[in-house]
């Protein structure tokens, strides 16, 4: 099967938090917001490659996942990943998903933990 694979990707300000105490700041600069965007879009070929296993699985398996994330204050390394919504209804998917938003980190670290919403689309093109 060698389908071609459409995967939209964009940041989503629902769950913004991490703000300094004292700071009229939520964490979510347009810095921080370009950087997290650029360290998801590293991984859109791991992502298409779990979502091609999931295909092979069902063809129609397509949808959105809506993950729950903190980029760790000092390190930037993305923790606490949650799924808040999932469409796929694919366990194996929303796991290989998960594994591969653990491997990223944010270029630039904060002083806070930042915890952001970030909403995957996944559907087959022809």
């Amino acid at each position: 099967m060698n389908k071609a694979i459409a995967i939209a990707l964009g940041l989503s300000m629902i769950a913004t938090l991490g703000a300094a105490s004292g700071c009229s700041k939520n964490g979510m600069g347009k810095e921080v917001r370009s950087d997290v965007s650029g360290q998801m879009e590293t991984a859109q070929p791991d992502f298409t490659a779990c979502y091609t296993a999931a295909l092979g699985k069902s063809r129609k398996v397509r949808g959105m996942l809506v993950l729950s994330i903190t980029a760790a204050a000092d390190s930037g390394e993305f923790k606490n990943i949650t799924v808040t919504r999932d469409e796929l209804g694919d366990p194996d998917m929303k796991k290989c998903v998960i594994d591969e938003v653990a491997q990223l980190k944010l270029e630039k670290p904060q002083k806070t933990n930042i915890t952001f919403s970030y909403p995957l689309r996944f559907s087959p093109t022809k």
